[in-house]
């Protein structure tokens, strides 16, 4: 899975869910406003950054949101 494809499907989720930068960034382990960043375009995640939004949204899939 690629960045683009990763943060596409975490955009999607945060949309769907309707959960805050403040509890994707806890969920996920990584700064708020790093996440933010991604969101607005400011940064791009790095593959540990990837590997975690990858086990974030395998974890979110058994789970009603």
């Amino acid at each position: 899975m690629g960045e683009d494809k990763e943060l596409g499907l975490l955009k999607k989720f945060k949309e769907r869910s309707g959960w805050s930068y403040d509890r994707i960034s806890k969920e996920i382990g990584i700064h708020h406003q790093t996440v933010q960043g991604w969101f607005i375009g400011k940064y791009k995640p790095g593959q540990l950054s990837r590997k975690a939004i990858r086990e974030f949204l395998e974890k979110q899939k058994g789970r009603s949101i």
